[in-house]
């Protein structure tokens, strides 16, 4: 049923679970599973009111990045399930959907923060976002 499969992980707990249940698809269907990490780095303002996104450190970055992968490729390892690593840094949501589409993946595995209505609402949720604008289903893992 799916051939492609793309893990978004931040390395939260719910990402971890996401990991387990997008394994056990990957095994199901002898699928491809590309594991992605989305990073944006905290903005900051430049003297003339300009938002930057120079307030980090490249190697804080990468640490982040290289923190989620190594989380969830755990999870994948342990399961025995092969995939390759995709870092890429931007806002999540978008990321998330852009790969997707490169990837040609017919499933995105994504995990819920579980955030609020008002927080939701508010902020918005990556979650949210990627299943209003994949190309394929979407798999929320609590």
């Amino acid at each position: 049923m799916y051939t492609n499969i793309l893990l978004a992980s931040d390395g939260s707990d719910c990402a971890l679970r996401a990991a387990a249940a997008a394994a056990t698809l990957a095994d199901k269907f002898a699928a491809r599973l590309t594991l992605l990490n989305a990073f944006q780095p905290i903005p900051t303002v430049g003297p003339y009111g300009e938002i930057l996104y120079n307030g980090l450190d490249d190697s804080y970055t990468v640490g982040m990045k290289d923190y989620a992968l190594s989380r969830a490729g755990r999870i994948l390892d342990g399961m025995n399930v092969p995939y390759h690593c995709r870092q890429e840094t931007g806002d999540p949501a978008s990321e998330i959907v852009r790969v997707a589409e490169e990837e040609g993946c017919d499933l995105i595995v994504v995990g819920s923060r579980g955030l609020g209505a008002l927080k939701s609402l508010l902020l918005g949720s990556v979650s949210d976002h990627v299943v209003h604008h994949a190309h394929c289903p979407v798999l929320i893992v609590r």
